[in-house]
């Protein structure tokens, strides 16, 4: 096939047909884990008049504490007031900012690598590589890709202003635009700094090209005072156990998962097992014994350092004979960083996190696609040139399954948890996340199971016990409520909620000086917190309510 410059229209066109075919059934889906945050829960972004407070003033969402994203909550806003509760809507533009990132990203890769095969062919796998699912069908990390759509305009008009300076202007426009839409879009200095080393060339060497990107670390800096006076810190929690060595065992593991998912994105999931006692999130969550276990010569530590070190190696090898091998393999771990908890975020892996950097990893594979295509060999009388078509058609055909049925996982929190517990069994979080679902859900049996299973893997959690008081307390049955809420407050004596729900399962039951008695409790842990106000306001709804 040839292809010249008019093609880019036909091979869009193909390739956003081929991502709406396999995106068909999002419409489905409804609301899932944060989108009710940052929705419906969210009054900040309910009323206009609250525009000035997005920028100046910013108050995160309680339940979202160490967030700071200005333009980001204005596309929440915008969205909001859009669609409301028709999740239809925002499906629509999910796609369409999926459609953007798609077309910057072949315009990217025709720039660098002069040719429409290879831009079709790495835009269509990054299009529909089944990863990309958590980026466009969960609503709120669709709504965070417009930081790194963004981003991609900001490298494009950074590679075209060799030509036309007019285009640098855009550039660090849409750099600021980025940054401040999406932490992970902070990377974007790095990214173009690499560039420069890698794939352009200058008369005067480094410093013009520190002339060019000084303005772009600038903002980068600009954006990280900015979060620092409004929030108080730059950091989302600390290190694991507050040690930054465990933290970057966990992280060098991480890294390397994701090069693993890449390559075989057969097991999907937003809790991704890291390694053995390690998930993506929830550091309560996590086997203590083997996170303080760790070493640098572990096995896994040990496998994951192998692995990268070869694709290190195997850039450096790159670079004299194809220098756009290794750039792609730098900017897929360079995208990375921010999401390597360096500075800590407490997410240690997120298939999103991918969506900046999986276009190179796309186009490396498109490479090595052309070059066996024209290498005219052989294989049991089959053409290299019939090989590569059909081994294109195969990966083509099974991602775009793999992103149905991937879709599927998100058609509501029940669904999405239950995958989730089917690709992580020993994660007590998502076990009990998974029975306060189906207590939400009015399916108290599942809520139970899935709870006592919580609890066989992590018999000492008080929330776990306090998650299954709610399921006794909606099914009537008070003393196995109470019960729980018993071992609840043995494991954790300063549990305050836990006493006020003792206090009002006694009035039920009518056991009134047990009841004052657990209220008084309450009431004391509440003020020893600081919390004041929320101890007289739980004190006047048990007044107004039971009339003690």
């Amino acid at each position: 096939m040839k292809y010249d410059s008019k093609s880019s229209r036909i091979n869009l066109v193909f390739i956003l047909s081929l991502v709406l075919l396999a995106h068909i059934n999002i419409f489905h889906n409804g609301f899932v884990l944060d989108d009710f945050d940052y929705t419906f829960d969210w009054p900040l972004i309910q009323d206009w008049g609250n525009l000035p407070k997005f920028f100046i003033g910013y108050e995160p969402l309680p339940s979202q504490p160490g967030i700071y994203s200005p333009f980001k909550t204005l596309f929440h806003a915008i969205n909001y007031h859009l669609f409301k509760d028709n999740v239809w809507g925002y499906h629509v533009v999910s796609l369409l900012i999926h459609a953007v990132g798609v077309w910057l990203v072949y315009q990217i890769c025709f720039l660098l690598a002069g040719s429409h095969i290879l831009a079709f062919l790495s835009s269509l796998f990054f299009a529909l590589h089944p990863v990309q699912v958590e980026a466009i069908t969960y609503i709120t990390a669709s709504v965070d890709m417009i930081g790194i759509v963004y981003l991609f305009a900001a490298f494009f008009c950074y590679i075209k202003s060799k030509d036309d300076n007019i285009y640098y202007w855009g550039a660090l426009i849409a750099a600021f635009l980025a940054i401040f839409t999406h932490e992970l879009a902070i990377s974007l200095p790095l990214l173009l700094l690499w560039y420069d080393l890698t794939l352009r060339e200058y008369q005067r060497g480094l410093k013009e090209v520190f002339t060019r990107l000084w303005p772009f670390f600038v903002i980068a800096v600009f954006y990280a005072v900015c979060k620092y006076f409004v929030l108080g810190s730059i950091t989302r929690g600390g290190y694991v156990y507050d040690s930054f060595y465990l933290t970057m065992l966990i992280s060098v593991k991480a890294m390397a998962k994701y090069v693993w998912i890449c390559f075989f994105p057969f097991v999907l999931t937003f809790n991704h097992v890291i390694s053995k006692g390690i998930y993506s999130f929830g550091v309560d969550d996590f086997a203590l014994s083997t996170v303080l276990g760790q070493s640098i010569f572990d096995v896994p530590v040990l496998v994951s350092l192998a692995v990268l070190g070869i694709i290190f190696y195997f850039a450096y090898k790159k670079y004299k004979e194809t220098p756009l091998i290794t750039f792609c393999i730098g900017w897929f771990f360079i995208s990375l960083l921010p999401g390597m908890n360096i500075i800590p975020s407490g997410v240690y892996f997120a298939e999103r996190y991918l969506y900046p950097g999986l276009w190179t990893f796309c186009l490396i594979v498109a490479l090595y696609l052309e070059k066996f295509y024209h290498s005219e060999r052989t294989w049991l009388g089959v053409t290299s040139k019939c090989l590569t078509a059909t081994l294109t058609v195969i990966v083509v055909v099974f991602y775009i399954g793999k992103t149905l049925d991937r879709n599927r996982d998100w058609h509501d929190d029940v669904v999405l948890y239950e995958s989730a517990v089917r690709a992580n069994p020993e994660s007590a979080l998502m076990r009990t996340d998974m029975g306060i679902v189906y207590l939400d859900f009015q399916q108290y049996d599942k809520a139970i199971d899935s709870l006592e299973k919580a609890l066989s893997i992590r018999p000492d959690d008080p929330d776990i016990h306090f998650a299954l008081s709610k399921v006794y307390e909606e099914t009537k049955q008070y003393d196995k409520a109470i019960e729980s809420l018993e071992t609840a407050i043995k494991y954790d004596p300063d549990f305050a909620a836990a006493y006020y729900n003792q206090a009002v399962l006694y009035m039920v039951i009518q056991n009134i000086p047990e009841a004052l008695r657990a209220l008084n409790i309450s009431m004391d842990l509440y003020r020893k917190r600081g919390e004041v106000e929320e101890a007289v306001q739980i004190r006047k709804v048990f007044r107004d309510y039971f009339g003690y």
